[in-house]
């Protein structure tokens, strides 16, 4: 079976916030002063993803991405992944992940079974990235990343959030990092998403623009076809790099006709879209004796909620939808 909502999208990723908790606050995501976190009796158990991932894949989603918040922290994040790589037809399986415990785990990520990995990265200058994060340290990001590249793990990302007047000095030495390193380095345009981001949309800086200044020290060659896990990025590589820079442009160039994603947020509602559309409350369902008649029709009708485009602004909690 596949689930294909009105717009004939078919619908074969799911996006799952494992918690809300994070270790960071950094300044598009969190206040300072922090947040009203739901109690953890009332986020979704390891038992309760694994049966939602069970039931899915049996829908034709195959494909899965473990976020938070920051899913690291959540205690026994590797057992969970243990439990989805026992599942039978999940052909891809990344965690996102702002890579401040990233060495620590990295072994044991990799013993799990995980597919692959997303690493928040938006400064390599470490008073900056102090700035950004409000704490965190800029070495032990670098530090993580290495290991992972150590330790075999393919089709590893770098997200860097693309902000004018805050790192937009820095996209030509991202780029430069594919050189020697086979990993992507992601380039997500800014959005706005709700009172506690950014003060003001002037940090928006479109893809057309980064890619003009990575292009005036190195010659960028188009990728084509994307690779698993691309997503809505366009793919280029520096010529005789060993990686390759994607870019993402949810809003000089919107992508919502090929949007094929759910999320699921830690406390249990199934968001067709990550601004608007509606949701569903899965939790409800899981938690009374659910057939899978009830959990096939609970996915259909959020896919069926899903707008034929999002109207690029909205109130997003971001700790509990998840990147």
């Amino acid at each position: 079976m596949n689930i294909i909502d009105k717009y004939f999208r078919r619908i074969d990723r799911l996006r799952i916030s494992v918690t809300e908790l994070c270790n960071l606050r950094c300044i598009y995501c969190r206040p300072e002063s922090g947040l009203e976190l739901t109690q953890h009796k009332d986020i979704l158990t390891y038992e309760e993803i694994v049966s939602v991932v069970r039931h899915t894949v049996k829908l034709g989603i195959r494909s899965f991405r473990l976020t938070g918040g920051e899913p690291l922290v959540r205690k026994d994040i590797e057992c969970l992944l243990r439990m989805l790589g026992n599942v039978q037809g999940v052909e891809d399986m990344a965690v996102t992940t702002n890579g401040i415990f990233l060495k620590n785990y990295a072994k044991v990520l990799k013993e799990s079974g995980l597919f692959r990995l997303n690493i928040s990265l938006d400064s390599l200058d470490a008073s900056k990235f102090e700035k950004i994060t409000r704490g965190g340290k800029l070495q032990d990001v670098l530090d993580g990343i290495e290991e992972i590249i150590h330790l075999g793990f393919k089709n590893t990302k770098i997200n860097v959030v693309a902000m004018k007047g805050i790192n937009d000095d820095e996209f030509d030495e991202f780029a430069r990092l594919t050189l020697e390193r086979d990993i992507e380095v992601r380039f997500i345009e800014y959005m706005a998403m709700n009172k506690e981001s950014l003060d003001s949309e002037d940090k928006f800086i479109p893809t057309a623009d980064i890619i003009d200044i990575i292009e005036k020290n190195n010659e960028l060659v188009a990728i084509y076809p994307p690779r698993l896990g691309s997503g809505a990025a366009k793919l280029y590589k520096i010529k005789g790099a060993m990686g390759t820079l994607g870019f993402v442009s949810a809003v000089s160039q919107p992508f919502c006709n090929l949007c094929n994603r759910l999320r699921l947020t830690s406390d249990g509602k199934l968001r067709s879209c990550l601004l608007s559309g509606g949701e569903i409350d899965l939790k409800i369902i899981l938690r009374n004796n659910p057939t899978e008649e009830a959990l096939t029709d609970a996915f259909i009708r959020a896919a069926n909620l899903k707008p034929s485009a999002h109207s690029g602004k909205g109130h997003v909690v971001m700790h509990q939808v998840g990147g």
